[in-house]
């Protein structure tokens, strides 16, 4: 022990097991991991990935509007629909559809983040279905931002762990 009173004594942050990801891990966590069920993520790596899928699904329906725009889809009416139907090339259609597909693996990369998020926290991904039911996802967010159990827990470890 030191003879300085403990408010001049230099900080030492306290050790843990807890890794620290990088903005990469978590980004190839959202993209390449959505099926990853059985392994834990930090706090850090789920709201960072959340702020990342909210991004890019900003920028994809950016994207999407502005595909539409030379061909004046914005400006039909409800009764013209058949008119888009037949007037929209197949490369928009094309350009849509794989901008859908994006959409939907960034949401399931994550969701593949949240159940990893709820077993860091020690608890089942099957408590998300609690956002189907009304104000259910008040007790979601609550469980998403618990901290890290420090103990281990029943499924498994970090997905980046050196």
């Amino acid at each position: 022990m030191s003879d300085k009173p403990y408010y001049e004594q230099e900080y030492h942050a306290p050790e843990s097991d807890i890794p620290d990801p990088s903005v990469g891990e978590i980004f190839k966590g959202l993209f390449l991991y959505p099926f990853t069920w059985a392994a834990r993520s930090t706090r850090k790596a789920f709201w960072v990935a959340f702020v990342i899928q909210f991004l890019l699904t900003i920028v994809i329906g950016v994207i999407s509007v502005a595909v539409f725009i030379p061909n004046g889809v914005l400006s039909v009416s409800r009764n013209d629909m058949s008119w888009v139907l037949t007037h929209i090339s197949f490369g928009v259609w094309l350009i849509e559809l794989i901008l859908f597909i994006l959409l939907v693996w960034i949401k399931l990369g994550l969701l593949g983040y949240a159940v990893r998020r709820l077993h860091d926290a020690n608890y089942s991904g099957w408590w998300l279905w609690l956002i189907f039911i009304p104000f259910g996802w008040i007790i979601v967010v609550i469980f998403l931002l618990l901290p890290t159990v420090e103990e281990p827990v029943r499924w498994g470890s970090y997905l980046f762990v050196d």
